[in-house]
């Protein structure tokens, strides 16, 4: 007798969504010569992405981020993460488990696998996957042209060096325009957008700058995001 198939339900849809982003992400930061992912880096990258998501079209997942001394922490990215490190799709290093009361929750350095590399280049066959993994790439490597900017001099050595790129880009992240709004409010999460349907200040800054860069010609996504972040960094280091 043949077994009963079960009905894939919201939730089910949503954590997987939320798996194919946290592997998507990996991978992209991997692709486009970031420093290694962190725990905290991972929870700040994605709150990144699900502000500037509308941009390229992209729904964010509805998701609300905890507020806790590291940054944004989505549970749910992290159990999707422990589950493609168990799956052997990304691998952890420095692990190190500590207690929440509230939230699951462990450290490491991350990478994704040739198992992670090989069911991501999978997922992008799909017309979603391809502009889901293409706007996350293009938010890393916009995130590798400006920390470059920011961290090159001949006389540091190479691991300097990335230590210096991993800090620009966690600047341009606590940086971010919806970042920085949320954090301003009271409360236990960090809310992208105060109304349904209200675009993100992430979006509206992109938005601007497009609009700036069509009166100068050819442009791509690409160089918005890359312009958008390297005015935050900017700023950021203008008000230290």
């Amino acid at each position: 007798m043949a077994a009963k198939r079960k009905p894939v339900t919201r939730a089910d849809h949503d954590r997987l969504f939320f798996t194919r982003w946290v592997l998507f992400l990996i991978v992209a930061n991997e692709a486009a010569g970031l420093p290694e992912v962190s725990r905290q880096r991972l929870h700040a990258l994605l709150f990144m992405s699900f502000a500037s998501s509308r941009y390229y079209a992209i729904e964010p997942l509805r998701q609300r981020a905890r507020r806790t001394p590291q940054g944004p922490y989505y549970r749910h990215a992290h159990v999707a993460l422990g589950g493609l490190v168990l799956g052997g799709m990304v691998s952890v290093e420095d692990f190190r488990a500590h207690p929440a009361l509230r939230n699951l929750q462990f450290e490491g350095v991350f990478r994704p696998t040739l198992k992670g590399l090989k069911v991501a280049r999978t997922l992008r066959e799909t017309v979603m996957g391809a502009r889901l993994y293409r706007f996350l790439l293009d938010m890393c490597l916009a995130s590798a042209y400006t920390t470059n900017e920011y961290r090159t001099d001949s006389d540091v050595t190479e691991e300097t060096s990335i230590a210096r790129g991993g800090a620009v880009l966690d600047k341009i992240l606590e940086a971010d325009l919806t970042y920085r709004r949320a954090v301003k409010r009271y409360g236990d999460t960090l809310d992208l957008q105060e109304a349904p349907g209200e675009q993100t200040p992430t979006v509206e800054g992109l938005s601007s700058i497009e609009q700036r860069l069509e009166l100068q010609g050819a442009y791509n996504r690409k160089d918005v995001v890359a312009a958008y972040q390297t005015l935050l960094m900017r700023r950021s280091v203008q008000v230290a």
